[in-house]
């Protein structure tokens, strides 16, 4: 859960839309399938390391102990300046998402409860953590369930405004919208999108036994994120 739960956020809510308007359907599918299949190989990949090697560090201690030690260094302080940049990314994608319903509050009222909040989860250490992104993964697992739902209701029957809508996005502006731009365009949206999948690997130090429980875990994040996804 806490891998599915990193990697469904501003890439799916957010930036699908855009990734869709950018480059077109078809572009969108093909875009999602392929880094799909990327992500098949690295998490079960990092997921059979993980288990024979339940260390604290996980793919930047594997570079350390199956390469050089340089390469764990950069690995490391990579993901964590990834993870710098990618933390404001979300807050301010969060307070988007809520100015869309109110705009009369200040967007920094909201920046600093999010703040706030992952400040005071961190306080309570592994175990806080993990109790506080099961409970937000769930949230999230059921609001995309309810979006697919709703965006087949949607597509088949219509909205408020709106009729059917069926296919004819894939006729106007046709599957591949701006042509290769586009399609390079939703490209980096994807990898965004699918990025924290890497989680369930982070996590092999802090399980009881990574060797149980940890292939199972793997199959079924990759299942459940591409469902959700594709």
């Amino acid at each position: 859960m806490i891998a599915i739960g990193g990697s469904i956020g501003t890439g799916l809510f957010v930036a699908s839309g855009r990734s869709l308007n950018a480059g077109g359907p078809a572009s969108l599918l093909i875009s999602f399938l392929l880094t799909g299949v990327m992500l098949y190989c690295t998490v079960h990949a990092l997921g059979e390391m993980a288990v024979l090697y339940p260390v604290s560090g996980s793919f930047s201690a594997y570079s350390s102990r199956f390469l050089d030690p340089a390469w764990g260094f950069a690995m490391g302080w990579n993901y964590a300046m990834q993870w710098l940049i990618i933390l404001p990314v979300e807050i301010i994608a969060a307070t988007i998402t809520i100015e869309f319903w109110n705009k009369t509050i200040n967007p920094s009222v909201f920046v600093t409860v999010f703040l706030l909040l992952i400040i005071t989860i961190n306080l309570f250490g592994v175990k806080g953590y993990g109790e506080a992104e099961f409970f937000f993964s769930i949230v999230k697992v059921i609001a995309v369930i309810g979006f697919i739902l709703l965006g087949i209701i949607i597509n088949c029957v219509g909205g408020p405004t709106t009729g059917y809508i069926g296919g004819k996005f894939w006729v106007d502006p046709g599957p591949f919208h701006d042509g290769f731009k586009g399609l390079c365009s939703v490209f980096v949206n994807a990898a965004f999108a699918f990025a924290g999948t890497e989680l369930v690997g982070l996590a092999a130090a802090e399980t009881a036994n990574p060797r149980k429980s940890l292939p199972t875990a793997i199959k079924q994040v990759f299942w459940r994120i591409t469902l959700f996804y594709i």
